[in-house]
């Protein structure tokens, strides 16, 4: 279920996107992130650091959370605001507690061959944002990234 998003003359006021947590939900998120490029004029390094800081948080939502019982954990809510020379992308679902901040970095490869597929999505995040910030309201996780753009 998508919410509407606004035109590049109305950018300043950000922009929302609601999905289901599948992956058909992840599917939406290539075209959000479009509009977000072409409303703020973004350089490919800023959309590609958007754009995997947006996929990376919403996949591990859609493959990890676990439901707590409580609050709506069948959407993640995605939003993205201009501020000064960055973005503020926060995602928040209502599935268990996850605070990826915690988490710990992921162990190197001796090389790519011992490489394995997964695991580095938080260390990712870690690499194309500015800052990262988490916080636990009620049953709803907040995870919030500053991006240069």
């Amino acid at each position: 279920m998508k919410q509407s998003m606004p035109s590049a003359a109305d950018a300043g006021a950000g922009f929302a996107l609601r999905i289901e947590r599948s992956m058909a939900g992840l599917g939406e998120l290539g075209g959000w992130v479009d509009t977000i490029t072409a409303a703020l004029g973004l350089d490919a390094a800023a959309d590609y650091a958007l754009r995997l800081c947006a996929e990376e948080a919403a996949a591990n939502v859609v493959m990890h959370g676990e439901t707590n019982g409580k609050g709506d954990a069948g959407f993640v809510a995605l939003r993205v605001e201009p501020v000064a020379d960055a973005m503020r992308l926060t995602i928040e679902d209502h599935c268990g507690a996850f605070d990826p901040l915690r988490a710990p970095a992921p162990a190197v490869p001796a090389s790519l061959g011992d490489a394995r597929v997964g695991g580095l999505g938080i260390h990712l995040m870690r690499q194309y944002s500015r800052a990262i910030s988490y916080e636990r309201v009620g049953d709803m996780n907040r995870l919030t990234l500053t991006i240069g753009r």
